[in-house]
């Protein structure tokens, strides 16, 4: 798995020069934020608001965690997070990659029924990593002054990407993505936590931590699921990283 990570994610430094499956225009990745669901509340009955009611009442000053989701798009894991960080009293933005119109769930089945990922990393982590840039750049142009960002399964290779404009990263259950060299993340405090006996990340590479990144943790568990949060040693690694810091 890891060199075929490696592979596909080395030609994210390529040009768009090839024909691409995604929309890659400005109109489309800078109204990421326009698509995705805004919570701002520990509560079951919170069912989120969208951008502009956010913004109009928002407090700035409160900490914002942005979450990307997984292949399959936004699931129970997403929800678990989400009720985890809102119960720390910060805003949880729920990004949906798949309300942009021209993309779908990249991967079917699961642990019990055959997990299958067909999506073309080549093209859809780029759209995905400059949706997330742009939504990080909007919330601070509005004055958001802590941000955070946070991925689960596929969302958490996406955020393995920023090299800046977040007071923190949170990887929910995914592998050490290769880096190209042009990535530069030593100004991202990350914070990685996977399971090695993750079932939906494959055998020993898929499972890995990464080494000599700087500003990095890692927390893995044995526990045998994909959830974000796996264990309830991982809450509390996640307190300590950034209501502590």
């Amino acid at each position: 798995m890891k060199k075929l990570l490696l592979s596909l994610l080395l030609a994210i430094s390529a040009t768009s020069a090839v024909a691409q499956q995604y929309d890659m225009s400005e109109q489309v990745i800078n109204t990421a934020h326009q698509r995705s669901t805004y919570y701002m509340k520990d509560s079951t009955f919170d069912f989120g608001v969208k951008f502009d009611e956010f913004l109009a009442s928002a407090d700035r000053n409160i900490p914002v965690v942005v979450h990307s989701h997984g292949c399959a798009g936004i699931g129970e894991y997403d929800h678990l997070a989400k009720g985890f960080y809102t119960s720390l009293g910060y805003y949880f933005i729920m990004l949906d990659f798949h309300k942009r119109g021209d993309a779908t769930a990249a991967c079917t089945g699961g642990a019990q029924s055959g997990f299958s990922y067909h999506g073309d990393l080549k093209t859809r982590l780029p759209a995905r990593i400059k949706e997330l840039a742009s939504h990080i750049s909007t919330l601070r142009s509005n004055g958001f002054k802590t941000v955070y960002a946070t991925g689960h399964s596929e969302g958490g290779m996406i955020v393995q990407f920023l090299q800046g404009g977040v007071d923190g990263v949170v990887i929910h259950s995914m592998a050490c993505v290769p880096l190209p060299p042009h990535i530069d993340t030593k100004n991202v405090r990350t914070l990685h936590l996977v399971s090695l006996n993750d079932p939906l990340l494959g055998r020993s590479n898929g499972r890995e931590v990464c080494t000599n990144r700087p500003n990095y943790t890692a927390v893995t568990s044995q526990a045998g699921t994909h959830s974000s949060l796996a264990e309830p040693l991982w809450r509390e690694k996640i307190k300590e990283f950034i209501v502590n810091n």
